[in-house]
């Protein structure tokens, strides 16, 4: 259970450094969701189906909550705490032009956390910028993916299922 508490409250901050960075003028520019933009539901992101079928069981609860224009969503397995699939959804991520360069950028968010050791990889297939997040000794594996002016973070128990998810979540961003 404290893993996953930790693993989710670190991808909620990590979320909201997104939208924090981003200059304002460039991202409506492009098109991009303004900071106030209203929350969009992150639970309607993923299916039980889909869920069932990445991480072996379907979602006996779901527990969306929102932080201004941050939207998250815990599903939660038969088994409670111990199976897990948080969502996050924040608006304002930095342009980012390649996985490489995401990596850099997440890289350069973590140096005022020396006690704790984070695994940062590019991670490609995804068809956006995407990398690996984790907080290494949490036995959760997060995906973190550049899409639509917004960052989408997936964590489960592991690196191939959040992957899975993050793909089947891409296409449903506003």
């Amino acid at each position: 259970m404290r893993a996953t508490v930790l693993v989710a409250l670190f991808s909620w901050l990590a979320a909201c450094g997104a939208r924090d960075q981003a200059p304002k003028e460039s991202a409506q520019a492009a098109g991009e969701p303004a900071r106030n933009a209203p929350a969009l539901d992150a639970c309607s992101l993923l299916t039980g189906e889909e869920i069932e079928a990445a991480v072996g069981w379907r979602p006996a609860k779901t527990e969306p909550s929102t932080y201004g224009a941050t939207a998250t969503c815990n599903f939660y397995g038969p088994q409670g705490f111990t199976q897990t699939v948080s969502l996050v959804v924040a608006p304002g991520m930095p342009q980012v032009s390649s996985s490489t360069d995401m990596a850099a950028w997440r890289t350069e968010q973590t140096k005022g956390y020396a006690d704790v050791k984070f695994i940062i990889e590019p991670v490609e297939g995804l068809g956006v910028p995407a990398i690996r997040n984790e907080i290494e000794g949490t036995g959760m594996a997060t995906i973190e993916a550049a899409a639509k002016g917004m960052l989408l973070d997936v964590t489960s128990k592991t690196l191939e299922a959040s992957k899975a998810l993050v793909a089947k979540a891409l296409p449903r961003l506003p």
